[in-house]
């Protein structure tokens, strides 16, 4: 055993395990006592040396402490015969540790193997699924891109780009035509750019799909209008026609 790296193992070893300090103390003890036996495989030493070594008074305290390395699996014990000393064996936990991370990283790699390949072989499948669905909806229609210039107006053209993207950001994303439908329908409202800006930001800091008058102007004469009603139920149908 090297002294240094089990000290270091041990010392890991606590930051995930409970034992008492009693015999966290037991186990250098025992420590110094194999290193100066020169690490033979078992060495022999009796209670009343150990209960000296650790300042105890009592044989149960001691025996109790040499219980709990024992079920730790720090320390192997055998009992001395009639008149003999007991015989302790310290388990390296520097060795066990090796062990485990190589077996862990076996494992880990025979897993990522396995798990890689059925992996790989779903997204094959989901990918080719995709293009042949992609490639017969290409067949029945074509797709078209949206512009991104709407008007001439920087500012306006970045209200109605903003609306746009909040539609999308809601899974509702509007079609070529529907945007036609609502742009149509913004210029019914006003004339005035900065309110069909504000139309816009209104709909967008309320989460609205639509697009409606400003507050103040909603209601000319407590009721809309019959022409906004039929144009909010064509957005709507348009909206919602089958891609």
């Amino acid at each position: 055993m090297n002294y240094m790296k089990e000290i270091i193992a041990f010392e890991q070893w606590l930051e995930t395990h409970y034992l008492p300090i009693s015999a966290q103390l037991l186990w250098y003890k025992l420590m110094a006592i194999c290193n100066r036996a020169g690490w033979s495989e078992w060495v022999t030493v009796d209670n009343l040396r150990l209960m000296a070594a650790m300042q105890m008074s009592r044989e149960a305290t001691l025996i109790k402490t040499r219980d709990e390395l024992i079920k730790a699996g720090l320390v192997e014990y055998q009992k001395g015969k009639k008149g003999s000393p007991n015989k302790y064996k310290m388990i390296s936990l520097v060795a066990t540790c090796t062990f485990k991370n190589v077996v862990q990283n076996e494992v880990e790699s025979e897993v990522e193997r396995v798990v890689e390949n059925e992996v790989k072989g779903v997204v094959e499948s989901v990918d080719i699924y995709k293009h042949k669905q992609n490639k017969n909806k290409t067949k029945k229609r074509s797709t078209k891109v949206l512009p991104e210039k709407f008007c001439e107006s920087e500012p306006l053209n970045n209200a109605i780009l903003a609306f746009l993207a909040h539609r999308k950001s809601m899974k509702a994303p509007m079609t070529e035509h529907a945007i036609e439908l609502m742009l149509k329908k913004l210029n019914k409202m006003t004339e005035v750019e900065e309110e069909k800006i504000e139309i816009l930001n209104q709909s967008i800091m309320n989460n609205w799909k639509g697009i409606f008058e400003l507050k103040e102007k909603r209601f000319a004469s407590g009721k809309q209008k019959t022409e906004d009603f039929y144009d909010d139920m064509k957005e709507w149908v348009s909206e919602h026609e089958c891609n």
